[in-house]
C-alpha cells in the first residue's frame, strides 16, 4: 500500500481520494440514519428508502459532477464530444456535484423530516471539508528536484544532460511517459497540440525506462515532435516526488515549484484547466 496525495495505491489498484471522501461521508450518513432510525422508531420502509437514497443521490451526483464540468469546458468538448465519455480524465466538478446529489436526496425523501435532512447535510458538508484538508495536508511543497536527463541527442554522442533547473523561468509541464502504455499514446496527441499552442510553456517529455532507439523508433512512426524529450532510464523523478504509475503529468509554475499532478489519461479539458492554473502563478 503507498499514499499519496493524490491516491491511495493498492497494488494495482488506485483509489483517488475525493471518490473515497465521498464514499465514506455516504457510509457515515447511512450509519447516522440507522442510528436515528433507532432512536426515534422509524419504520423499517423509512430507514430502508432514506438509505437507499443516499447511493442514487451519490450516482445522480456523479453525473452533475461531470455535466457541471462539461458545460464549464463547454469550447473545448465541442470540438472532440466523445471526450464527454472519458471520465478516466477526472473532469468533475465536486461542489457542483454536492449540489445536485444533496438536491436530488432533499426533493426525493419527502417523508423524512427537514431537521434530520439538515443533520445529514451538515454531517456530510464538515466530512468533505475535513477529507479535502486532509488531502491538502498530503501535499507537499516540491520544486524541481537536483536532477538531470540526456536528451535524445545527448544520449546518443554522449553529452552533457540537461538540468531541469533550466526550465525555471516559464510554466512547465513534465509528462512521465513509455511507448508501451496505452494511455499515454492516447494522451500524446493531446499534449503535441497543446505544446504548439502553447509556446510560452515548456512541455518536457520525461520517457520512464526506454532505449533512445525504442523512443526514437515511437516518434517517428506517429508523428510526434516535442521540444523536449528526456530520458530517465532509472526513474529518478517519479521516486523523487513519489509518484506512482503512468502516464503522470507534473505541472509547474514559472519558479519551479510543484503546482498540480495528473494520475492517468488526460483530456484537453483537464490539461487546459492545469495550464490555467500554472500560468495563473504569479
Amino acid at each position: 500500500m503507498m499514499i499519496s496525495s493524490d491516491a491511495l495505491h493498492l497494488g494495482p489498484l488506485m483509489l483517488p481520494w475525493t471518490l473515497m471522501i465521498v464514499a465514506t461521508g455516504l457510509m457515515l450518513l447511512s450509519a447516522v440514519l440507522f442510528g436515528l432510525a433507532r432512536k426515534y422508531s422509524w419504520s423499517k420502509q423509512l430507514l430502508g428508502q432514506s438509505q437507499d437514497l443516499l447511493w442514487s443521490s451519490f450516482l445522480l451526483g456523479m453525473l452533475g459532477a461531470r455535466l457541471v464540468f462539461v458545460l464549464l469546458n463547454a469550447e473545448l468538448y465541442f470540438v472532440a464530444p466523445i471526450d464527454i465519455l472519458k471520465i478516466q480524465d477526472k473532469g468533475f466538478h465536486l461542489w457542483g456535484g454536492v449540489l445536485i446529489g444533496t438536491l436530488w436526496y432533499v426533493i426525493r425523501n419527502r417523508q423524512l423530516q427537514t431537521r434530520f435532512k439538515a443533520i445529514l447535510l451538515i454531517i456530510f458538508v464538515l466530512w468533505v471539508g475535513l477529507g479535502l484538508a486532509f488531502k491538502s495536508s498530503l501535499k507537499t511543497e516540491a520544486a524541481f528536484p537536483d536532477l538531470a536527463f540526456a536528451g535524445l541527442e545527448q544520449e546518443r554522442l554522449g553529452t552533457d544532460k540537461i538540468p531541469l533547473s533550466q526550465f525555471i523561468g516559464q510554466p512547465t509541464v513534465i509528462n512521465l511517459w513509455a511507448s508501451w502504455c496505452p494511455p499515454c499514446h492516447r494522451e500524446m496527441p493531446v499534449l503535441a497540440k497543446a505544446a504548439k499552442q502553447h509556446p510560452q510553456v515548456n512541455f518536457v517529455m520525461l520517457n520512464q525506462g526506454e532505449e533512445v532507439a525504442t523512443v526514437n523508433a515511437y516518434l517517428r512512426k506517429h508523428q510526434f515532435q516535442f521540444k523536449h524529450v528526456l530520458l530517465d532510464p532509472y526513474g529518478e523523478l517519479p521516486q523523487q516526488l513519489n509518484s506512482f504509475g503512468l502516464p503522470t503529468t507534473l505541472f509547474f509554475n514559472a519558479q519551479g515549484q510543484l503546482v498540480e499532478r495528473h494520475m492517468g489519461e488526460l483530456s484537453p479539458a483537464m490539461l487546459q484547466q492545469y495550464l490555467n492554473r500554472i500560468s495563473d502563478q504569479p
